[in-house]
């Protein structure tokens, strides 16, 4: 037996251990694939998030240079229409100009032939930064070729600010874009063009840095679609489903800004991310699988020790349950008809306590030509009411015989009050019929009223003015007298009856119980209270029953009197 106890524990023991490490593996699994997608949605859309907030700054960044150079070169357009005649005063301009404008390699000013005459050409004052940083003025006269100066030419007949393209043809070879605006003379014709030069080199150098980055890369397009800064060549050979590209365009000079990043080093990095996180769950699933088996073997045994000692004394205390239940049916007669060689009355009784046992309690004996019955309820349920009831069966026996029913009523409330620490009170009714007049001497003591069945009509005795025994030692009770008919039925009850409940709560109550029996066929004791059982038990259905149900049935057929003779 202790063998077989101790494999049932160790069983237990690796169950415990095999559900408990089962459910945590399965929520951390059920948990990694959630947190895996939504790290890759959350990375995917920060890096989103970051490209956006790159590209708005580099575009923002362009913008703001090339509108400074914009309006530098706008003032010196201004100021040139007052210094055409002035030839170290447009001198002092450019050297002005270079110094407010940091980002500009170079500025110059080209005067129409018709204001400083030149055959077949221009004259152009220009200022160069050197290799020194310092700035060198130099003029010289050339042919006024549209093809050669296209942008100087488009911008002298327009009459408005422009743009270049990159041009490779200027000093020293240099790669420079210029912004050119023309002037006018002091009578409103036009005279010619302001420019600045910036260095490709100097325009794109704050983009560089993005190039030693892996997962961003940015290049810029002309207005033609030509690069001007290319991106890496791994970026080039990628197929666009597998990049993430984001676009800006630089309104002034028709340019684009595009930030593209690879899907792969994403998806690398969101892989390298759940690769740890599987092996952390790896040694997670170890460590719980061990700290819950020790948990199991040491922490949990006292408690399995314990329940084991719950459910034996559970089992012992049900057996010894069904033993007091057995005594308390042993208190109570239960065999019927009870005198079958009293052929003037017919009695009946049963007893359903709602739980094992009960606080109801119903009992009869003869004494000469009197029959003393009653039927009392108990306050409470269980074993402490069942205890109190059997005081309440003990008193019944030894004190109602040779006394009154007000008399034996109020002798059975002395004992009952006395030691009642519980505060515990019976609601009794006792009746002593006469067998051969049919007079019915009874006490209630607060008790609900029994039906009378009387030649098909039914009655209630007159309510209680009797306090329930147990409660006050100086109650004094007051008996009725009520004379019985060939024929006549009595219904006593306890309130299980009227109160049983069914499945929504509703009472069987008082009203439908008189229903039932009036309109009983059986005019026996036992059948009216099969009758009125079956009614409670439809009604109550499948609902648990809440209280006891006892009642007792007597029907006065003739007086002892009629029968001897």
């Amino acid at each position: 037996m202790k063998q077989t106890g101790k494999k049932a524990s160790s069983s237990l023991q690796v169950r415990m251990t095999a559900y408990v490490t089962s459910a945590v593996i399965f929520v951390s699994a059920v948990a990694m694939i959630l947190v895996a997608g939504r790290v890759r949605g959350d990375y995917e859309d920060l890096l989103q998030a970051r490209i956006s907030d790159d590209l708005d700054a580099i575009t923002r960044i362009m913008e703001q240079r090339l509108l400074r150079i914009e309006e530098t070169t706008k003032a010196m357009a201004a100021l040139s229409t007052m210094l055409i005649d002035d030839r170290q005063e447009t001198d002092s301009l450019l050297c002005r100009s270079l110094s407010v404008m940091e980002d500009v390699y170079g500025a110059a000013i080209v005067f129409d032939n018709t204001v400083v005459p030149c055959q077949d050409g221009y004259y152009e004052r220009f200022a160069l930064r050197n290799a020194n940083g310092e700035v060198e003025l130099n003029d010289f006269v050339n042919r006024w070729d549209s093809q050669t100066q296209r942008e100087w030419d488009v911008c002298y007949g327009d009459g408005k600010l422009l743009w270049s393209d990159f041009i490779s043809e200027y000093s020293d070879g240099y790669k420079v874009i210029s912004c050119s605006v023309p002037f006018l003379d002091k009578n409103g014709r036009r005279a010619g063009v302001v420019y600045s030069v910036i260095l490709e080199s100097y325009l794109t150098s704050f983009v560089t840095h993005y190039k030693a980055r892996k997962d961003i890369d940015i290049s810029i397009y002309k207005a033609d679609g030509k690069m001007v800064v290319a991106p890496d060549d791994y970026i080039l050979r990628l197929e666009p489903e597998k990049l993430l590209v984001r676009e800006s365009a630089i309104g002034h000079i028709g340019w684009k800004v595009v930030l593209s990043a690879d899907r792969r080093v994403i998806g690398a990095k969101v892989n390298q991310a759940l690769l740890s996180m599987l092996a952390l769950l790896v040694l997670m699933f170890i460590v719980i699988a061990v700290v819950v088996r020790l948990c199991v073997r040491y922490v949990a045994r006292p408690f399995i020790e314990e329940k084991r000692r719950i459910e034996k004394e559970r089992a012992v205390m049900e057996n010894e349950m069904v033993l007091a239940a057995g005594a308390q049916n042993e208190l109570v007669p239960h065999i019927f008809p009870p005198f079958p060689e009293r052929r003037g009355i017919d009695l009946a009784a049963c007893l359903h306590p709602a739980r094992k046992v009960g606080g109801d309690i119903y009992d009869y004996f003869i004494v000469g030509n009197k029959l003393y019955f009653c039927i009392g309820d108990v306050s409470g349920k269980g074993v402490q009411a069942s205890l109190f009831m059997t005081a309440v069966h003990y008193l019944f026996r030894s004190v109602v015989a040779g006394s009154s029913v007000s008399d034996s009523t109020g002798h059975m409330n002395v004992s009952l009050c006395a030691d009642n620490e519980q505060c515990r009170f019976v609601t009794f009714w006792l009746g002593c019929l006469d067998l051969e007049s049919g007079a019915l001497e009874y006490v209630n003591a607060g008790h609900d009223s029994p039906i009378l069945l009387r030649g098909g009509r039914v009655e209630t005795f007159p309510p209680s003015e009797n306090m329930s025994l147990g409660i006050s030692e100086e109650e004094k009770f007051v008996s009725n007298t009520v004379v019985l008919q060939p024929g006549d039925l009595i219904l006593l009850y306890t309130d299980g009856v009227t109160e049983a409940m069914d499945a929504g709560g509703n009472e069987f109550g008082g009203e439908r119980l008189l229903e039932v029996v009036g309109g009983t066929s059986r005019s026996d004791a036992s059948g009216l209270l099969e009758s009125v059982l079956a009614a409670v038990r439809k009604h109550a259905g499948d609902a648990v029953q809440s209280d006891d149900i006892t009642m007792l049935c007597l029907k006065f057929i003739m007086s002892e009197t009629n029968i001897s003779q």
